[in-house]
């Protein structure tokens, strides 16, 4: 049921797919953007809006961190509700991800169990209460999250955050999206004869409350090139999932408190010298992990 709250409107709004289906292939995603279902729901909803004469929803790093925020909380630990587990009612979650909430008008609509942002959509408009929340024409900013996990209920999760001004902010987070990871181990420095190639690996230990599920977007841990962050290692590159991606986990789940492995290649670049390949731990689509520092220096004879 929709909720009202004064001064200004609020419409929250629930909606849990019948059957549950399987879930689509995993797609790529850069840390701290929209995956690729993600972006499929955002330019859905804008369709949807612009061919009943409505304004196109601009996308806020702050919902977007609200929402997904919000879909990882309720597959991890399995229920479905616009209140949190930490007793948050939509537009405090989204202020507290650095959204203007309580300055304009703020909407949620959710769905579980639905496989693609085609369904979730169709499943909004067959419904009063969500079509009342695609259709509001006080909304200007968009925020989508979508998370995964085998051992829920629905498996799939979905949120969609509204708000009636387009924020020039970063989401800058006053709660723990539950993703930590510290070193554990390292295979050393290697030297190498130009074109040659190597398999070097490191151990990562999970020290957060939220799982590392390898092949759910927004869940899945990875190895991404560092200082700077995301830089295109094209130099060093050998199979890597793509030349800021260096590597995911070896095993398809990684707990609190368990060691993720991660292996991989590197091809000696043809002019000799010294390269150094840094890294840092990414939950690519959620937030990098902490920087403990990783680098190895590889030398070319």
């Amino acid at each position: 049921m929709p909720a009202l709250v004064t001064p200004r409107v609020i419409v929250s709004a629930a909606l849990v797919a019948c059957l549950l289906v399987a879930w689509p292939a995993s797609v790529p995603a850069a840390a701290a953007t929209l995956d690729g279902n993600e972006s499929d729901l955002v330019t859905a909803v804008n369709s949807f809006r612009a061919a009943r004469g409505l304004a196109r929803l601009a996308i806020s790093d702050t919902l977007t961190f609200a929402s997904k925020w919000m879909a990882t909380d309720m597959a991890v630990y399995d229920y479905f509700s616009h209140t949190s587990r930490d007793g948050r009612a939509p537009v405090q979650r989204m202020t507290d991800a650095g959204y203007p909430g309580p300055q304009t008008y703020t909407g949620e609509n959710m769905a579980a169990g639905y496989a693609s942002a085609a369904e979730v959509l169709n499943g909004w408009i067959n419904s009063p209460a969500h079509y009342a929340v695609l259709t509001n024409p006080n909304y200007r900013a968009i925020g989508v999250g979508r998370a995964y996990t085998d051992a829920s209920t629905y498996h799939s999760y979905w949120v969609m955050d509204v708000g009636g001004i387009v924020d020039a902010a970063t989401a800058v987070p006053s709660f723990d999206l539950g993703y930590h990871g510290a070193w554990s181990a390292q295979s050393p420095d290697v030297m190498l004869s130009p074109g040659q190639t190597a398999t070097l690996v490191v151990a990562l230990r999970n020290t957060g409350y939220r799982g590392w599920y390898r092949g759910n977007p927004g869940q899945q841990a990875n190895l991404g090139t560092a200082e700077p962050l995301d830089t295109q290692r094209w130099d060093l590159d050998s199979g890597w999932p793509s030349a800021s991606r260096i590597a995911t986990t070896t095993t398809a789940y990684v707990g609190p408190g368990q060691v993720g492995w991660f292996e991989f290649q590197v091809r000696a670049p043809s002019s000799p010298g010294s390269y150094v390949l840094r890294a840092r731990g990414v939950i690519d689509g959620t937030t990098w992990l902490e920087d403990p520092g990783i680098y190895w220096t590889i030398t070319v004879r």
